[in-house]
Formats: C-alpha cells, structure tokens, sequence
C-alpha cells in the first residue's frame, strides 16, 4: 500500500461523517495556498510529510521503538497516571529508544517549534508513574522541517514539581477558575469571540 493510500484511509477514517466545507482553517494565505491551510492544503501537504517521516526512521535506525513493560508499543501510547488523587490522561506519540535511552517524541505539523517543554514533561511523569522507570530526554518532530528540534533534558520534571502543578490545575478547574493566556492569542480557538481578552475577535 503507497503512502498516499494509507493516508487516505487515514483520513476517512479519522474524519468519519464530519462535513469539513465550513471548517475554520488556519495559517496564511500565500500565493501558494491562497485558502491557507484548508482540507487541500492539508491532503496535499500529509503525505508528503508521512513519505518524509518514513525516511527519517529509516535514516536514523538505532531509533527503535520502545516497548514497554507490558507490551505495549511506543507509538501512541495511552496512558492515565494518578497524581494527588488526579487521573492525568495522555497519548504520547512516540517514545524511542536510542544508544540504551529512552526519548519521548512528541510530533508535530505546526510552523514553530514549542517554545516550552512542559507537554513532554508531563509524558516524562506518565511514563515513570505507571512503569517506574527513568526518562530524561524528549523533543519534537517538526513534520515541516523534516526532522527532530534539540532534544531537551527533562530532568527538572521531578514528581513535586509536576505534582504541584496537577494540583493547581484541578483546583483551578473545579473553582472555574480560567485565567486567558494573551501570549497565546495569535492562535484562533473556540472561544475568540466570547473572550473580551483576545485580540482576534470575529467580527
């Protein structure tokens, strides 16, 4: 099966009944793709970025996938840690393991790399948690660029630390306590035109 077809059975697969005609879409409009990054742009641009993937794995082949203690692989990986009494669910799309090390490697399509590594973090504590072992290193695959950002040393992820946060982002959550991020408001979501913080209402 070609690249091509596995990513079009991908896709209906994910997309089931859902009529994507008005679906809101993002990036900006360029000569190239004059309709930023609709349906076209993304049937065009995944297979592509699935073709270049497959020739990352095969050109970095001490990269092999983990398989954790209870035999599950490290390809999108489920798992629900409890932290302070927390249930914590995550997916964590790759963890590998290179030269004896475990890294956690979290995909991504988006134009910039994430300036924070807190979301591996989090891995990083799901992974000790349920299968009490060590991990250190984490990074992204930047599907555009084709390639891993530098890998980032988690070690400053301890359980307290992590534990702290959990903590106050339950007790924010059942306060409703929801502060707005105005250093996130370049990115269009689901609330822009309700929120009187944003600098990007619908008008």
């Amino acid at each position: 099966m070609s690249v091509q077809q596995l990513w079009d059975q991908a896709w209906l697969e994910s997309k089931g009944d859902i009529d994507l005609t008005n679906a809101r879409v993002g990036g900006r409009a360029t000569k190239a793709n004059p309709n930023k990054e609709d349906v076209t742009f993304w049937q065009t641009a995944g297979p592509k970025w699935v073709d270049a993937y497959i020739a990352w794995r095969k050109q970095n082949s001490n990269w092999k996938i983990w398989t954790a203690p209870d035999g599950n692989k490290g390809i999108e990986l489920a798992l629900t840690p409890v932290v302070a009494g927390v249930p914590v669910k995550m997916i964590i799309d790759r963890v590998f393991e290179v030269n004896g090390e475990l890294v956690i490697v979290d995909l991504k399509t988006s134009q910039n790399t994430p300036t924070s590594s807190l979301q591996l973090g989090f891995y990083k504590l799901g992974l000790e948690q349920t299968f009490g072992i060590e991990v250190k290193w984490g990074t992204y695959y930047m599907s555009r660029g084709n390639n891993i950002s530098e890998m980032v040393d988690l070690s400053e992820y301890t359980y307290d630390k992590m534990e702290y946060l959990i903590t106050q982002f339950d007790n924010a959550r059942k306060n409703a306590i929801f502060l707005p991020n105005t250093n996130s408001c370049q990115y269009m979501c689901g609330l822009t035109e309700y929120c009187q913080f944003s600098i990007k209402k619908d008008k």
